[in-house]
């Protein structure tokens, strides 16, 4: 699987967590805390995204569309200058 494609799945994966997130929060905050929700065995790789927070969620698919977005553009890493 090429960087592009997991890059994508990554970003599927987060965004689907994130919408889970927000209906337990909207429904019945105290019982969602400390579950981690059923998941399909696609997304198994990114069990981690069960345990962030709603914030950390949303600033995670941030940098996942600017990698893709960086990716498309060919940029692999970005130059980085050490002082």
């Amino acid at each position: 699987m090429n960087d592009d494609e997991l890059l994508r799945r990554e970003l599927r994966c987060a965004r689907e967590e994130l919408v889970r997130k927000r209906i337990r929060q909207s429904d019945d905050p105290p019982a969602s805390n400390g579950q981690l929700p059923l998941m399909s065995e696609w997304d198994e790789a990114f069990l981690r995204l069960a345990l962030m927070s709603v914030e950390d969620l949303e600033t995670h698919i941030d940098r996942l569309e600017r990698d893709l977005t960086d990716l498309k553009a060919g940029i692999d890493r970005p130059d980085v200058e050490i002082e």
